[in-house]
């Protein structure tokens, strides 16, 4: 995710267009500033000790992705979402960019390419 993070804010075509947070399920705010410190997370995690967040979004199993676009007018659009981790920040990216409608794909994906289960 740092990688991720990184990529996003070294591009400026990304940088200030798309934005990660974190969300700690079932950790304190004390928990997610030693993660923070720990791993150098550079973007904001939030803490949800008592899994108020992680319920609302019905208890998927972690990590979860969620991409989400807002409008011109306001209005928010979940594009995609995401079971599991990634192994490579480009692929998914890529994904994440071509949902949102913010770039057309580079180069075709293949499906062993990603380290992504797709939730519909």
């Amino acid at each position: 995710m740092t990688a991720l993070y990184h990529r996003i804010e070294n591009d400026p075509d990304l940088k200030g267009r798309m934005k990660l947070i974190g969300i700690a399920a079932g950790n304190s705010p004390y928990e997610v500033e030693v993660l923070k410190e720990t791993y150098k997370i550079p973007f904001p995690v939030f803490p949800d000790k008592d899994y108020t967040i992680h319920k609302a979004l019905g208890e998927v199993r972690t990590p979860y992705f969620i991409a989400a676009k807002i409008h011109r007018d306001g209005s928010e659009e979940v594009v995609y979402t995401q079971v599991g981790g990634f192994i490579e920040t480009e692929p998914f990216l890529e994904v994440i960019l071509v949902a949102c409608g913010l770039e057309q794909k580079k180069v075709p994906l293949k499906k062993e390419d990603l380290a992504i289960s797709l939730v519909d």
